[in-house]
């Protein structure tokens, strides 16, 4: 960051330095350093700026199914590549006004901002849910990392407390009825000789 104000002072005066430089550095406070995607912290700036909105709210949160399984047989590094390439499909399925964010280990959320009808909010979850079942490809394995979606449609003014707590507990009943994460079959760790049901070889 200080290489960043050092290049605005070259080409600008301090006023206009010194705002920008505030800019850069409230920005990588709202940002996931692993995924590049909003923070738990944007998502509560993004909740405060449209808290006054004259219309529904939706918010929708994704929690990958079976993650662990994928950390406990090929390690945490292949973990993370997992679920920087899930941010990447989150981010390409969001339409304008709609914000991804990564809210804690492999638990997401996306913001879908004001909505005309709880109807539009489950479209919505169903193209993100869709979205999801895309393969992806890490390291050379194909996998496919399904993710539970849960929804939370409520009035703009609703704590964002209460929207995460809804969305989480529809999140979990759709999790109880959706089937295992596909992991690859085949690992170059000597220790992992298991496979899992839906493998897919690379």
């Amino acid at each position: 960051m200080f290489a960043e104000i050092s290049i605005l002072l070259g080409t600008t005066g301090w006023a206009s330095a010194a705002t920008t430089a505030a800019w850069i550095y409230r920005r990588r406070l709202r940002t996931d350093s692993l995924t590049g995607l909003g923070n738990r912290q944007a998502l509560h700036h993004r909740a405060r700026r449209e808290r006054f909105t004259r219309s529904l709210i939706g918010l929708c949160m994704v929690d990958l199914d079976q993650f662990k399984a994928i950390n406990d047989t090929h390690g945490h590094d292949f973990g993370n590549k997992v679920l920087a390439a899930v941010a990447t499909q989150l981010a390409t399925v969001t339409e304008p006004g709609e914000h991804a964010i990564r809210l804690h280990g492999d638990e997401f959320a996306i913001w879908l901002g004001p909505i005309p009808t709880s109807s539009a909010a489950e479209q919505r979850a169903e193209a993100i849910t869709a979205a999801l079942a895309e393969p992806i490809w890490v390291d050379g394995h194909r996998l496919t990392a399904l993710g539970s979606v849960g929804l939370a449609v409520a009035p703009a003014h609703t704590p964002l407390t209460d929207l995460l707590g809804q969305a989480d507990a529809h999140m979990y009943e759709v999790k109880a009825n959706r089937r295992l994460t596909v992991l690859p079959t085949h690992s170059d760790r000597t220790r992992d000789n298991a496979h899992f049901p839906g493998g897919e070889a690379a």
